[in-house]
């Protein structure tokens, strides 16, 4: 039986939570149809890019973006019951992105839970 490679197993796991993401904050659903749209197919490194951006958009005040609180709630939960391949798309495709220290909206690292905390922690670490 041939084993998948990591770059598959990688996007398997991130269509799987892409999918929850939009089914919990559907607000969400645009940017994957806009990405598929986009690029004929799905992107899900660009998708995340994109998610990441209007979650501190909306923690900085854009009444426009899907609800931060939402979205960090959703995140958390998937670190804490997700797969590992899963736990990582959300490591690496989500928390990386966000703000480094002195940017607006770093400030956002301070409301994340204590799943996506030590994840962000390990990140920053180099792990």
């Amino acid at each position: 039986m041939l084993m998948a490679s990591p770059a598959e197993v990688e996007k398997q796991a991130a269509a799987r939570v892409a999918e929850a993401l939009i089914s919990a904050v559907p607000d969400f659903r645009e940017f994957y149809e806009d990405n598929i749209e986009n690029y004929d197919e799905f992107l899900f490194v660009l998708f995340f890019w994109d998610v990441t951006q209007a979650t501190v958009r909306s923690y900085l005040g854009d009444q426009e973006e899907p609800d931060w609180r939402s979205t960090l709630g959703f995140m958390e939960a998937a670190v804490q019951s997700a797969d590992e391949a899963e736990r990582n798309v959300v490591a690496y495709r989500f928390l990386y992105n966000l703000p480094n220290p002195g940017t607006p909206g770093h400030e956002l690292v301070g409301e994340l839970g204590p799943e996506l905390t030590k994840r962000y922690a390990r990140l920053l670490q180099g792990n």
